[in-house]
């Protein structure tokens, strides 16, 4: 009996042995058909090569965080987040902004360095990526760079036709009339007005600060100029003419950051505050000659070759390239 009871326990034990083998190989067939079934759906069907044509989405910004394009709304319409700089535009309701399209990679129809970046992602992945300039929108025009001088001289007498007075005022001159200085923003006496001529003096307070450069739009963020302090005024000086002596308060901050338009309405960025006391002012496009930042999601790739295509559910709607230079 005991001999008996023995051998059932020997039994049973081995039996729960090879139970416990049978549970942990099927546990370990489990696992590594779990491994595998994971591994083989993570690897991407397609990753973007040259001549496919691909949707995307993307936002750029500048080495200081701010924003200059991006097609996504989100991004856009929040600036507490994502604070703009020059050169982004506003291109108004939800519609305006859609992935972007390349139809035909490494052709150029962007930069280069995004032309080249974006080789190798597949749908649904995100990239950031630093293009320097050269793989960018280029060095700058060295000839589109103009200084302005911190502390500068402005005459206080001019003269002008009436035809050139009536195109800056969009009034009529007449002999004592005050008007608001379109650029300066200071007040301006007409001292005479007569066989088609005009002489008008300017006639700021001292200490008064201006805004002269400022170009306030609600679609172009980034252009507000800076404060030019009246630091003093000489009316005999300059041969009769007088001056305004004016201070230009430019920060550090502000450089690369802001920009303005001159008189001309054409627009800059401060480039840099100099040594010599005077400040660059960059008339080229703000994205050139700077590094700039991208993220990137690709939402769509087809390869025209294999015929073969692969995207995001819900992206139906695409921007043409031609619409976005990037």
């Amino acid at each position: 009996m005991r001999d008996g009871a023995a051998v059932r326990g020997r039994i049973s034990k081995a039996g729960a042995f090879v139970l416990v083998l049978l549970l942990t190989g099927a546990g370990l067939l489990t696992y590594v058909g779990y491994q595998y079934y994971v591994s083989s759906h993570a690897k991407p069907a397609l990753t973007v090569q040259n001549g496919d044509s691909v949707y995307m989405n993307y936002t750029g910004q500048y080495s200081n965080g701010q924003i200059f394009d991006t097609s996504m709304y989100s991004v856009a319409k929040n600036n507490a987040t994502y604070s703009k700089g020059p050169g982004f535009v506003w291109r108004g309701n939800s519609s305006a902004y859609k992935p972007l399209q390349i139809s035909n990679v490494g052709t150029g129809q962007v930069i280069a360095g995004m032309d080249s970046g974006i080789i190798g992602m597949h749908v649904n992945q995100t990239k950031f990526m630093v293009i320097s300039f050269s793989q960018g929108y280029g060095p700058l025009n060295t000839s589109l760079l103009t200084y302005l001088h911190i502390f500068q001289n402005v005459t206080i007498e001019h003269t002008v036709t009436s035809a050139r007075f009536i195109s800056l005022t969009g009034q009529q001159p007449y002999s004592g009339m005050t008007f608001r200085d379109p650029f300066w923003h200071w007040n301006d006496t007409v001292m005479s007005a007569q066989n088609g001529t005009v002489v008008y003096q300017f006639t700021p307070r001292a200490g008064m600060v201006i805004y002269p450069y400022s170009f306030n739009s609600s679609t172009e963020p980034g252009y507000d100029g800076w404060p030019v302090t009246v630091a003093g005024i000489n009316s005999s000086a300059n041969g009769g003419l007088g001056y305004i002596m004016l201070r230009n308060d430019v920060t550090r901050q502000m450089v690369r950051s802001i920009g303005g338009q001159d008189q001309n309405a054409t627009k800059f960025v401060v480039w840099s505050i100099n040594s010599n006391g005077t400040v660059t002012l960059n008339f080229n496009r703000p994205v050139v000659g700077r590094t700039l930042e991208f993220t990137v999601t690709i939402t769509y790739i087809n390869n025209p070759t294999s015929g073969k295509s692969v995207g995001i559910a819900g992206y139906t709607v695409y921007a043409p390239v031609s619409q976005r230079e990037l």
